[in-house]
């Protein structure tokens, strides 16, 4: 039998892909204007978290070492946190009375960033992180290194200050003799109760020393500034243990007006020790002032 095969004939046909059409320049700068238009609306939005995030994280942090410092006063009869100034120390005394080590600045100053220093003081066995000292936005280093601190005490919060001669007279010298000292927990009735009175707020590092925030109620100035580094705000805590965001008023119509405004807020080389808006008008200050302590009148506080 013949044996049948059929053959079938392929035909294959080879072709070569034209190489992909490119960008034209103008295709590509239309690409990157869309970038650039999207990451402009998205970086400030990130920003803002940012922010959000380290306000948040200061607040607690202040939250912390006011409890702390409502813990001490639960321990010792309600008296509050011992708070001297340099002025009123001398070089005998044991620094390790006040509620911080010695004082901080933007030089070499060992304190600056001794973090064993803050286990001596009489809020080291209650503060167990010393980071709650300092403010996260705080990023400016002294010359040695990230300082341990950036947080200052309201001036009028003495608590019991026997072992420090002169202390008290300095601090009332320094604060005006007409305006009431804190010493107990009771004592910030006079201002309408605990929630009206500032503990701690974070100071510029510029005028950052101790641990006392030095005011002058009397007249509009900064003696030692307090610091803005969120969004041109602090987040001072209050003696019911509460903590609050606070913006500082800038009035571009007055210059020489507002925290904002002091002149050495922003560097070492303008520190001085200025006066602010002679005239009163300065709501920086008057917050700082009717939240920090109140008059001593003849019928009283």
């Amino acid at each position: 039998m013949e044996k049948l095969s059929c053959k079938r004939q392929v035909k294959v046909r080879c072709s070569y892909a034209s190489p992909a059409r490119a960008f034209t320049l103008i295709e590509l700068l239309v690409v990157i204007a869309i970038i650039a238009i999207l990451a402009a609306m998205l970086l400030p939005a990130l920003r803002k978290a940012k922010d959000k995030a380290l306000r948040t994280n200061c607040m607690s942090n202040k939250g912390q070492i006011t409890r702390a410092c409502a813990m001490y006063s639960g321990d010792y009869s309600e008296w509050l946190v011992p708070n001297a100034p340099s002025q009123a120390q001398s070089a005998q005394l044991d620094l390790n009375v006040g509620w911080c080590p010695g004082q901080e600045n933007w030089g070499n100053n060992s304190v600056n960033i001794d973090a064993d220093a803050y286990k001596q003081v009489v809020l080291g066995p209650y503060v167990s992180n010393v980071k709650v000292y300092k403010c996260p936005a705080d990023s400016i280093p002294s010359d040695n290194g990230q300082r341990i601190r950036s947080i200052s005490m309201n001036p009028a919060c003495m608590g019991d200050l026997s072992r420090v001669p002169g202390a008290a007279k300095a601090m009332m010298d320094m604060l005006g003799n007409n305006w009431k000292m804190f010493y107990h927990t009771g004592d910030f009735n006079c201002l309408g109760g605990p929630a009206n009175v500032w503990i701690f707020m974070d100071e510029t590092m510029w005028s950052l020393n101790d641990g006392y925030l030095e005011c002058n109620l009397t007249i509009p100035k900064y003696p030692d500034c307090p610091a803005a580094y969120h969004d041109f705000g602090n987040c001072p805590s209050f003696g019911d243990g509460h903590v609050e965001y606070k913006k500082w008023v800038y009035k571009t119509n007055d210059p020489d007006t507002g925290i904002r405004n002091a002149p050495y807020m922003y560097n070492r080389t303008a520190m001085r020790n200025p006066t602010q808006n002679s005239s009163g008008l300065d709501n920086d200050w008057k917050w700082l002032r009717d939240h920090t302590s109140c008059q001593i009148t003849s019928t009283g506080p």
